[in-house]
Formats: C-alpha cells, structure tokens, sequence
C-alpha cells in the first residue's frame, strides 16, 4: 500500500497544473527597479540560464531593504525559479520566506500558499503540507475564490501520507463531489483511505462504482470480488467474477480455475462443468490429466454420469491411476454401463497394487451380476475374495452366487 501511495503522491503534484510563475499584483508598492530585475529573470529562465537568473534574484532580495513587498515578489520569484528545476525543498524555503512577509496580496499569497503545499508534500513534510493546505482553506472563506477539487485532493493526499486515512476520505469525497469528470486516481484513494480503515462495505460502494465507469479495467472487479468475501458475500464475489468473465478479462489459467472452482463450491457444479469445459476448448485452460479429472468431478457432482465417464476417461488416457479407473468403474456400473464396466476393470492400472486390483474385481462381479451372468460374476467375486480386505464383501456374493447355480 505504500508504494501505491507513493506512486498517486506523484501524479497528485502536478494534477493542478505546473506551478504557476508569480502573478505581479499592479500596485505601487511594487518599485520599477524590481519590476525591471523580474523581467529580466523571466528572459533568463525563458534561455534556461537559471544560475545567472538566482545570482541575480540574490543580489536584488539583498538590496531590497525594507521594500517587503519587493522582497516578497522576489523570494515568490526565487522558489518559482528552483521549482523549476525540481528543487523542491529549496523552493518550499523561498515560498515560506515569501508568505512570511506577510506582504503578497492576498490572490497572490493564496497562488504560493498552495504551490508550498504540493512542494511540501513532494519532499516528504506531510504534516506542514497538511497545516499549510489548512491556512489556504481558511483564506480562501474570506475571498470570493471556491477551492477546487485539485485543493482536497491535495490535502487528502497529505493525509494519506501521514496514514490519518479518517482524514483523508472526506476531501477525497468533496473533491469527487465536485468535480464533472473525477479522476479515476481519486477513486484509488478514496478507496485505499477505508480499505486502511477496514470498511469494507465503503470499499465495495467505491469499487462498484470503478467498474462502471472503467468496465475493462480487470483490477477493479478482481478486488470488488475479493471484498465480497470479506463480508461473506459469496454469491455477490461469484457473480462480480462472472461478469468479468462475461467481458472476456479473465485471461489466465488460475483465475478462470478460480472462477469454476467458486461455481462447483457454491453448488453449481453444472455452470462449472460447462465453463471448464469451454475454456479448455478455447486453449485458455490447458486440456491435462489434471483438468479432465476436474471436469469428471464437476459433472458428477451435477449428475450428469455419462458425461463424468468421458472427462474421466480421457483424463484417464492421458495419465492411467487406479483411483481414476476405480472412479469410471463405478460410475459406470451408477449408470448401468455394465457392459463397459466389465471390459474396462479387466485390466488394472499400472499403479494398482493387490487390493485395487481385488477391488476392480469385485466391481466387474458386480456388473456381470447385472447381466445377468452369475457364472462370470462368480468367478469375479472369487478373484476378488483373494484380497483379505475385500473377502468379507465378496463372501456373501459368492455364497449367494453359488446358491443360485
């Protein structure tokens, strides 16, 4: 979260425009030395010669005596000048020197005040950023000049800095209010600032709205699904998955595993059957042993038994295990494939080991009873019953079996 913050603090410097070069108020205070000295030093930044436009600057902020409001012009000059070439900390001293001289009018001394903030919060000086944004507000109510939304975002942005996110989120409020068109950062804070406080129903109202107005944006609705589940709200997380889905955003393996893993888990299992199953079609979802074997699970579980024997089948011809023989095996015999289950438990999985194999023996017994082929169902069982740990089911069978010859 702090390099997140870090990376919108940047962004936020300049959202109000570059700072602005100093306005000069027409008043008489203003002496024609000076005027002339910031001409000048205006022709010099215009041929980038900022070095002889600051040695200049010094020598007229030495010589301007008592004239406050010349000093001022020429120290708001000064921090223009070294804002210039991102010296930020330099800059803020010559703004704060300028504001101190209590001499800017106040349109003017509003313009520095705000662009120390933005300086303030570039190098690092939350807290002063915070209490210089302050002053600027409180001016601002006895001018006839409305704070924009670029004013809140910097303050909050402040805040956030300083981890005072409760702070933070009713500027980020405001600004959004405001403003026509909100940028879409604003929205990551505001965000962010209750996501730190732990509300997570707010970081829901924020997200949903992120994913209209920026609906390919895959982020916003992978987070929005996350923090459904945060507040347990697992059919509302599946379906904000869904919808990305349905935008074509889930582009990997994982999340799209992810998407009909929550759709068997919530039971429906169908919908998930049928997601893996397309997916895989697509090339988007590998077709691998592992994956069939999924898709068997998820129509099984939605009942649809022919269609779990094939799935299992090829994930059985791409890598044969018992315990997959064993699972196609009886669903085989659930779906009164009899006939196939008897020819395919013939021959055990390379993996079987003795009782898997007595196992699959009494399955095919099974099947040949139903049949109606008690001579080969015997013969089954009795294989079966070789194993210590099936005799005692297959006993009854062949005690019954014989019986009935």
């Amino acid at each position: 979260m702090k390099k997140y913050y870090q990376h919108l603090l940047a962004s936020f410097i300049l959202l109000s425009g570059a700072l602005a070069a100093p306005a000069l108020a027409s008043t008489p205070e203003l002496s024609d030395r000076t005027f002339r000295t910031v001409n000048k030093v205006q022709e010099l930044i215009a041929k980038e010669r900022y070095s002889d436009a600051i040695a200049r600057l010094n020598k007229a902020i030495n010589s301007s005596g008592k004239k406050e409001y010349d000093r001022a012009v020429l120290l708001q000059q000064m921090g223009f000048l070294y804002s210039l070439q991102d010296n930020y900390p330099k800059a803020a001293e010559y703004f704060t020197k300028s504001l101190k001289t209590n001499a800017l009018p106040v349109p003017v001394a509003q313009q520095v005040r705000y662009s120390l903030a933005q300086l303030l919060l570039a190098e690092g000086n939350f807290k002063q950023s915070v209490k210089t944004m302050k002053q600027w507000f409180e001016v601002a109510k006895t001018t006839d000049e409305k704070p924009q939304a670029h004013a809140y975002i910097t303050l909050a942005s402040a805040y956030v800095q300083l981890e005072d996110y409760r702070n933070a989120i009713a500027p980020t409020k405001k600004a959004i209010a405001m403003s026509k068109k909100p940028s879409e950062s604003w929205y990551v804070l505001l965000m962010a600032a209750h996501y730190e406080l732990k509300q997570f129903k707010s970081v829901a109202g924020v997200l949903k709205t992120l994913t209209t107005k920026y609906p390919k944006k895959k982020q916003y609705w992978m987070q929005l699904s996350g923090i459904y589940m945060e507040l347990n709200q697992e059919k509302n997380s599946l379906a904000t998955l869904e919808l990305a889905h349905k935008f074509g955003l889930l582009s990997e393996e994982k999340e799209l595993l992810r998407l009909t893993n929550f759709q068997a888990y919530l039971g429906i299992p169908y919908r998930a059957a049928k997601t893996l199953e397309d997916e895989m079609g697509k090339g988007t979802i590998a077709r691998t042993a592992k994956n069939q074997d999924k898709l068997g699970n998820y129509w099984q579980q939605a009942k649809a038994l022919d269609d779990a024997i094939i799935a299992y089948r090829k994930a059985y011809d791409m890598k044969p295990t018992v315990k997959t023989q064993m699972k196609i095996a009886r669903l085989m015999i659930q779906d009164k494939q009899y006939k196939s289950a008897t020819q395919f438990t013939l021959k055990a999985a390379p993996d079987a080991k003795g009782d898997d194999k007595a196992e699959l023996a009494y399955l095919r017994g099974m099947a040949y009873f139903e049949l109606e082929q008690p001579t080969n169902a015997l013969k089954a069982m009795k294989t079966a019953a070789q194993s210590k740990e099936m005799q005692a089911i297959a006993g009854p069978w062949i005690n019954f079996l014989q019986d009935q010859s």
